[in-house]
């Protein structure tokens, strides 16, 4: 297992956007305070150690089991080094959030009809997680500005709550979301058993 930061936040860029294209795994390295520029020979050298996989004409990466085991290793270090219980109580925290926010887009028939003020309040509540999560590592910690930038964003295009195919509220959530699983080495199937 290498020790590298670098090889440590690529392979948790491509998890954090699975089937993502190069750029877009390029530009979460870089929110995750990795060096976005050399992301393109990270997935190269990732590629040749079959850590990661590209796939179809449009060139989406994901991790293969190989790298599903290294970044789970490289994770789970990590976790050691500052304490799983702040992590877990961050996670214990963050979960009826996380169902009240998926309710608040589930109950709109479209996303752009979410309510604004609720999404806004949600995320409000987050903020005292991702401060402890951001002393505990500054992998976190463009989670917080990111929502406040598309908070902002959706004031006038409400698009910026659940859009895909942007830097959206929906979007960042998500991927805060797998990234506290990913540390935690936990998956979304496990969260099918919890209260």
């Amino acid at each position: 297992m290498s020790d590298s930061r670098a090889d440590l936040l690529l392979l948790l860029a491509v998890r954090l956007r699975s089937r993502g294209s190069a750029a877009s795994v390029t530009d979460c390295l870089g929110t995750l305070g990795g060096d976005a520029e050399s992301a393109a020979a990270g997935l190269d050298t990732a590629l040749a150690l079959g850590q990661v996989r590209e796939r179809g004409q449009e060139r989406r990466w994901s991790l293969t089991p190989a790298g599903v085991a290294e970044l789970a290793a490289w994770l789970a270090q990590d976790t050691r080094r500052a304490g799983r219980a702040d992590l877990s109580t961050a996670y214990e925290a963050f979960l009826p959030l996380n169902r009240a926010f998926l309710s608040t887009l589930t109950s709109s028939r479209e996303l752009e009809t979410a309510d604004l003020d609720v999404v806004r309040s949600l995320v409000a509540e987050i903020d005292p997680i991702l401060d402890a999560l951001v002393a505990w590592s500054d992998r976190f910690g463009s989670c917080g500005p990111r929502l406040a930038a598309a908070l902002a964003a959706a004031r006038t295009d409400r698009s910026w709550i659940a859009s895909p195919t942007r830097d959206s509220v929906h979007t960042i959530w998500f991927e805060f979301h797998e990234h506290l699983l990913a540390t935690l080495g936990r998956d979304r199937r496990s969260e099918a058993n919890e209260p």
